[in-house]
């Protein structure tokens, strides 16, 4: 991606520039971002395990989010996350305790 400076003349501009354009414009801390616009799958597409592995995943995310709602869980997770970045052996994988939780919940499946 380019950086410019050229937020005199596209200060205002967000969204595409026309219907079927390939550009977008948005704005992104503080600075005006034009990228490529993202091409989605096509519904059709999408095979019946990719829908069962994105539904897997939604049902961790909000045991995760429950998991870590919780201060007595949060605090197990949270020592088990600081042993897991103090061991040599491990690939230190996770920049977050949601990710490393969501990891360890889908282990355990």
């Amino acid at each position: 991606m380019a950086k410019a400076e050229l937020d005199i003349l596209l200060d205002k501009l967000s969204g595409r520039l026309s219907g079927d354009s390939e550009f977008y414009a948005t704005h992104r801390y503080g600075r005006t971002i034009i990228s490529n616009y993202p091409k989605h799958k096509d519904p059709k597409s999408i095979t019946a395990a990719q829908k069962a592995n994105s539904s897997a995943f939604a049902q961790i995310s909000k045991q995760a989010k429950l998991e870590l709602a919780d201060p007595d869980r949060h605090a197990y997770w949270q020592s088990l996350y600081e042993a897991h970045l103090r061991d040599k052996k491990a690939p230190k994988y996770y920049k977050t305790l949601r990710g490393f939780v969501i990891a360890q919940l889908k282990q355990m499946q």
